[in-house]
């Protein structure tokens, strides 16, 4: 006579191979010989089987599969604290992420995301002008502050906005999507606010290969031709 535990045992062995199989499956359409570099490190592919086994939605092993093939091709694009991160989100939770990366910027030559929320004007010497913030509403992106805050929780963005003073002296790039711009700002101590994602978001956002969203894009260069003189 055959257990319960022993059944729900074989049961558990049997969904995992075949999540892996899927995986490996979906890997391989992405991966080509000329494709692959080094052997992945082998406590890193341990560490991967052991986590990408419990994903079964279809959806999530892709980026499982995407993660496999660019380890393959480039040993250590992705740590094991970012393959432990990937475990703990949802379906939904990775569609929160993907929007963030589709809002995302690159100001500055850095290789860091940013999610520019707004920029601070300053008050003008006299005293008549307060200095005032002129905020992007992310909610009105599909992005609300309570996702946010669960993209914080998961260790994806860090938990304050952050400020940077463009310099009026020289450019700062910014990149958004394809699109590229070379800002100055029009008044001396003009700041962009932003959300700056963590580095195991930045590891994971090279997952998401994504348009930006339109509405923002708008939003956005509204914002910086208000307050800079981009090129």
């Amino acid at each position: 006579m055959v257990s319960a535990g022993s059944s729900q045992s074989r049961c558990r062995k049997s969904h995992s191979t075949k999540n892996l199989e899927n995986i490996f499956y979906y890997a391989s359409q992405k991966t080509s010989e000329q494709d692959v570099g080094s052997e992945p490190d082998a406590d890193w592919m341990t560490e991967f089987l052991n986590l990408a086994c419990q994903t079964q939605v279809k959806t999530m092993q892709m980026l499982w599969a995407d993660i496999l093939s660019q380890e393959l091709a480039t040993h250590g694009s992705f740590s094991v604290k970012a393959l432990r991160t990937l475990t703990l989100m949802t379906q939904r939770e990775a569609s929160w992420f993907q929007l963030a990366c589709q809002l995302s910027s690159i100001i500055g030559g850095e290789n860091n995301h940013k999610l520019v929320t707004g920029v601070l004007r300053p008050a003008s010497n006299l005293g008549l002008v307060r200095a005032r913030w002129d905020k992007i509403s992310l909610g009105q992106h599909r992005m609300p502050y309570n996702h946010i805050l669960q993209l914080i929780e998961l260790g994806l963005i860090f938990d304050r906005e952050l400020e940077i003073s463009p310099s009026v002296h020289h450019d700062t790039s910014l990149v958004h999507g394809q699109s590229h711009y070379s800002l100055r700002p029009r008044l001396k101590g003009c700041k962009l606010l932003y959300y700056r994602f963590t580095p195991i978001g930045d590891e994971l956002a090279k997952l998401i290969e994504s348009d930006v969203l339109s509405s923002y894009q708008e939003h956005l260069e509204q914002l910086l031709h208000k307050h800079f003189s981009p090129q």
